[in-house]
């Protein structure tokens, strides 16, 4: 009625009109709950408490605004420019002025611009390095590869799926390791496979020392209810059905997003479709970066301030760089190969090929 779009849409090309923030028309969508309050914040003004965005933001920006729905009940999204929040004409409601942000934060997003042109048109996703800083160097061998393999389907239709969230030390690059936020251990998590119209009894147990969640995009459950936040040593289990077949992104919703995200908290979830594709060798490859800076000793920790600039120090497939170099995935003459591509993200584009 109003030319809302759903919160899962964020990622589409938005217009904007006499510099006014907000979604161009698109198909019906379902109506919730409309925005309640403007509060000014740090870096701006916000909208709380709406189910459906009708402002101009990227998926880098929602993600490191930690407007986590499923930890807060609530998105945040940042106006940019003239600082107008309009609901779209016809909705009745009201027009705030949110007014104009500060010099230092415009200052702050000048500087995010730069390190975002820098990024453009480059082949490896790599961004200018920080002057006077040590970086990462990768040596020798990785100690482990990532069996990209797809796993073998368990025909059950009722299955049982248990997570466990685990702090664990993970090697990113060669000899460059990292104290991660991982599901079950492993970086990415493990791959979950199901067929369309299976149910999955689930349960996630938090054995980390911080408070996780869990999000399936393969999932229709109510967020507020299964993808909350629970505290060290808790557990939570729901059921839900793999309505669509497909690849899927799973990871912790907890805020900051983009600060779980870059500590490793993400998987892949294959949905075959009712009929099986023709036998072939099926590999799975998660992308993802990474953003270090310095830990305690050797090691290296997630940098939420590198992420949020989008300097990757690692673009990867399954949590490590340049694995598949040092054992490659395998293919002979004539065999049919079928690979299951997602982009973990949390911020750069995937121009996944074979060459």
């Amino acid at each position: 009625e109003t030319g809302w779009a759903p919160l899962a849409m964020y990622e589409q090309p938005l217009k904007r009109a006499k510099r006014l923030c907000y979604l161009p028309r698109m198909p019906p969508a379902p109506r919730g709950r409309q925005i309640h309050t403007v509060e000014k914040t740090r870096k701006g003004y916000t909208m709380a408490s709406i189910d459906l965005l009708t402002t101009a933001v990227n998926r880098r920006r929602f993600l490191a605004l930690g407007g986590s729905v499923a930890a807060a009940g609530a998105v945040a999204a940042t106006c940019r420019g003239a600082g107008e929040w309009e609901i779209p004409p016809g909705s009745g409601q009201k027009t705030w002025e949110a007014g104009k942000e500060s010099a230092a934060v415009q200052a702050a997003d000048a500087k995010t611009a730069e390190a975002q042109a820098n990024l453009e048109g480059s082949s490896d996703h790599s961004g200018p390095l920080p002057e006077g800083q040590d970086r990462p160097k990768p040596k020798g061998k990785l100690a482990a590869v990532y069996d990209a393999s797809l796993p073998i389907l368990d025909p059950n239709p009722a299955k049982t799926l248990v997570i466990d969230v685990l702090d664990k030390d993970v090697e990113v690059a060669a000899g460059i390791h990292m104290p991660a936020w991982t599901y079950d251990g492993v970086l990415p998590g493990k791959v979950v496979r199901v067929r369309q119209g299976d149910t999955i009894d689930f349960t996630l147990r938090n054995k980390a020392q911080t408070g996780h969640s869990i999000d399936f995009h393969s999932a229709r459950t109510p967020w507020d209810k299964n993808y909350i936040t629970i505290i060290p040593d808790e557990e939570l289990k729901f059921t839900w059905t793999a309505d669509y077949p497909g690849v899927f992104m799973y990871h912790c919703g907890t805020a900051p997003v983009l600060h779980h995200l870059i500590n490793g908290m993400y998987g892949a979830v294959v949905v075959d479709p009712p009929e099986a594709f023709a036998p072939a060798r099926e590999y799975v490859l998660v992308q993802s970066e990474f953003y270090l800076s310095k830990g305690e000793g050797d090691a290296w920790k997630g940098d939420l301030a590198r992420a949020q600039a989008v300097q990757p120090d690692f673009v990867v497939f399954n949590g490590a760089a340049n694995q598949y170099q040092q054992e490659t995935l395998k293919a002979a003459p004539g065999e049919l190969i079928r690979l299951y591509v997602m982009n973990a993200g949390p911020t750069l584009f995937s121009a996944f090929h074979v060459i």
